[in-house]
């Protein structure tokens, strides 16, 4: 149980990130930075992030930018996760997407190294009737996933509402 709702905060931090413009301000328990101080000497901090009982580290290091470290308020290391591209998944996730979601379009894919369960991957995808989040697993297998229907607003209703505002 807590894997799923760890792997639901990770997809709630992605959607944060999307809509934090800057989170410097964040107070960070001095074991949270003191266990990122430890894990990654040479990082340049961008932002701190507090989610729920844990907070995230956004940072750059070794040439790889916007890398995002999770820790539990008590500083324990959870993993760390990246934006990735459709070319950097394994080829069997690949496959799995193209193969048995090819109706849907990808909007984000991220990629979390964990330190419990190994890496994982997160796929939101979006058609003109759904959105849809995966996680998979290194070889394709969809360890979870979420459908949310999108509201279809007709032409009609559309202008008939733009018409009762005028």
């Amino acid at each position: 149980m807590k894997k799923i709702l760890f792997a639901a905060a990770v997809s709630v931090y992605c959607l944060l990130i999307a809509l934090t413009s800057n989170a410097q301000g964040t107070e960070v328990p001095a074991e949270v930075q003191n266990s990122f101080n430890a894990h990654f000497k040479n990082a340049q901090m961008s932002r701190w992030v507090a989610i729920q009982d844990s907070h995230v580290a956004t940072f750059t290091m070794d040439g790889q930018t916007w890398r995002d470290a999770y820790f539990t308020n008590d500083g324990d290391f959870k993993g760390v996760g990246r934006h990735i591209t459709q070319d950097q998944l394994p080829i069997s996730v690949q496959e799995k997407l193209n193969n048995d979601y090819s109706k849907y379009d990808i909007i984000e894919l991220y990629q979390f190294d964990c330190t419990e369960t190994g890496t994982c991957y997160f796929a939101t995808m979006r058609n003109e009737k759904a959105s849809l989040t995966l996680k998979l697993d290194d070889l394709g297998y969809v360890a979870y996933s979420r459908k949310d229907k999108i509201k279809q607003i007709k032409t009609s209703d559309a202008l008939a509402s733009v018409d009762r505002k005028h």
